[in-house]
C-alpha cells in the first residue's frame, strides 16, 4: 500500500486544485451485459442506479444489470466467487479489499490505465490506495477519513459543547455523560456505544502506536489494548453517556438507518465522513461532523484517508475491456459526477470536483471541507489487512456485546477477542 498521503497531494488531487483533468472524449461501444453489485442505503442505491442509466443511453449495446445487497454482503460475494458467478464488477471496502485481492478475486487494472481509464490530474499515492504488491486491484469511488456526527442542535440547547478535533476520548466521555443529563431525554443518551465498531477501534490504537494489523499478516494488538478499550466503553455506559447495550446491539458498525443517532436515540456517532449525506438525508436533526477523540498530549495520529469503497473487476470477468469502460464513465463523465456527489466520498478526479462543487448543499460540502481540515492532522494508510481478516469487524462486534450485556467479563471479553483474531488469521 502507499505512505502517508502529504497535504499537498491531497489540496491538489483531492480537492480539484491542480487544475481541470480532460474528460474522456469517447467512450468505448460494447456489446456485453455487465452485473454490478454494491451495497448502501436508498440514496446511494438511487444514484447509482441512475449513473447506469446514464451509462447504458450513451454507450450503443451496453447492458447494466445494478444489484444492491446489503446484509450479508460479503459472504454472499465469497459464495459466489467460489461458484464462479460473480458478478462482474463489484464494490469494495479497505478492509475487505487485500482480502480479496489475495484470494484471486479481483483483476489488475494497470493494463487499463491511463485508457480507457484515465486518471490525469489524480495523484499516485491516491491511486495507491487501492494498490497492492504494487499494482492496482481497484478504482476508489471517492475520499473519507472517519468521522464524529453529532446533531448541532441538541448540543446548542443544552448549552454543552460539541466535541472538536481537540477534544480527548477522556473529554468526549465526561462531555457525553454531561450532554445525556443536560437534554433530560426519556430513552436518550450523549454518544452511540462504538465498543464494537472495529473502525473506531483501530483509531485509538493508532493513537497509541499499535494497529489492528502488522504489515506482516499478525495481529497488531495486545489483550491489554483491547481490554482498555471495553473498559472505556463500560464506564461510559455506567455512567449514562453512552447508549446501554440492548441498542448497541441493534446498531451494527455504520449502518446509517440503524445508528442511534439517526434513530434519535444519541447525539453523537463515530462513522466515516462521507456517511453524513446518507445520514443527513435519513434525519431532520441538523448534522454536523468532527474528527474522533484524539489520545490527549504527545499522541499520534489515528486518523487516515482512506478510500470510500472502490470498484473491482472479477478476476473471471469474461468482458473486462468493456467494464474498464464503465469505469472510466464512473470516474471522469461530467453527468455522473454530478448525480453522485460526494455520497461515496470526495471524488478523486479533479475535473469532477471542479463541476460538483458548486452544485453541493452546506452538508455535502462539510465533506470536502472536512477532507481539507484534516491534511495535517492524519497518519500514514495502514498495512494492507491480512488474508481472513475481513471478518474481524463481525468478530469484534460479537464480543463486544457480551461485555456489553455482561455475560463476559472486560478481561474475559478481551482474552476472547485476541483468541477469535487470531483464529481467523
Amino acid at each position: 500500500m502507499s505512505a502517508a498521503i502529504g497535504r499537498r497531494s491531497v489540496l491538489a488531487g483531492a480537492l480539484g486544485l491542480a487544475g481541470t483533468a480532460a474528460l474522456p472524449a469517447a467512450l468505448r461501444a460494447e456489446s456485453a451485459r455487465l452485473r454490478v453489485v454494491w451495497w448502501g442505503n436508498d440514496d446511494r442505491t438511487r444514484r447509482t442506479l441512475e449513473v447506469l442509466k446514464l451509462y447504458q443511453a450513451k454507450v450503443p449495446g451496453a447492458e447494466l444489470v445494478g444489484e444492491v445487497s446489503n446484509a450479508e454482503y460479503f459472504p454472499k460475494l465469497a459464495t459466489q466467487l467460489v461458484g464462479r458467478s460473480a458478478p462482474d464488477i463489484f464494490q469494495l471496502e479497505p478492509g475487505s479489499f487485500a482480502d480479496f485481492v489475495q484470494r484471486g478475486a479481483t483483476l489488475p487494472l494497470d493494463g487499463f490505465l491511463p485508457q480507457p481509464i484515465d486518471t490525469s490530474g489524480i495523484s499516485r499515492d491516491l491511486l495507491d490506495l487501492c494498490a497492492l504488491d504494487g499494482k492496482i486491484w481497484g478504482i476508489p469511488h471517492g475520499l473519507n477519513s472517519f468521522g464524529l456526527m453529532y446533531d448541532t442542535a441538541v448540543f446548542k440547547a443544552t448549552g454543552v459543547p460539541p466535541p472538536d478535533d481537540k477534544t480527548s476520548w477522556d473529554d468526549y466521555a465526561d462531555r457525553m455523560v454531561e450532554l445525556t443529563k443536560a437534554a433530560g431525554r426519556d430513552q436518550y443518551w450523549g454518544s452511540c456505544d462504538a465498543s464494537g465498531y472495529s473502525f473506531a477501534f483501530q483509531v485509538w490504537l493508532r493513537q497509541r502506536g499499535a494497529d489492528l494489523f502488522t504489515a506482516d499478516g499478525a495481529l497488531g494488538f495486545g489483550q491489554e489494548h483491547a481490554a482498555e478499550w471495553f473498559a472505556y466503553w463500560d464506564g461510559m455506559r455506567r455512567r449514562g453517556g453512552c447508549v446501554p447495550a440492548d441498542i448497541a446491539a441493534l446498531s451494527p458498525d455504520s449502518t446509517i438507518t440503524q445508528m442511534p443517532l439517526i434513530q434519535g436515540k444519541a447525539a453523537t456517532s463515530l462513522a466515516f465522513s462521507n456517511q453524513i449525506v446518507g445520514m443527513q438525508s435519513a434525519t431532520t436533526a441538523p448534522l454536523a461532523l468532527t474528527m474522533y477523540p484524539n489520545g490527549g498530549p504527545g499522541a499520534k495520529p489515528g486518523q487516515f484517508y482512506r478510500p470510500a469503497s472502490c470498484w473491482s473487476i472479477y478476476a473471471r470477468c469474461k468482458a473486462p475491456e468493456a467494464v474498464a469502460g464503465f469505469l472510466a464513465f464512473f470516474l471522469n463523465d461530467p453527468e455522473a459526477a454530478k448525480v453522485l456527489g460526494v455520497e461515496r466520498g470526495v471524488p478523486l478526479s479533479p475535473a469532477a470536483r471542479d463541476l460538483i462543487l458548486p452544485t453541493l448543499d452546506p452538508t455535502q460540502r462539510a465533506t470536502v471541507d472536512y477532507v481539507n481540515f484534516i491534511a495535517d492532522k492524519v497518519g500514514p494508510y495502514p498495512p494492507p489487512p491480512p488474508k481472513g481478516s475481513q471478518q474481524f469487524g463481525r468478530v469484534m462486534k460479537r464480543v463486544a456485546d457480551t461485555v456489553a450485556f455482561g455475560t463476559a467479563s472486560i478481561s474475559d471479553g478481551a482474552a476472547q477477542l485476541i483468541a477469535d483474531a487470531r483464529a481467523l488469521l
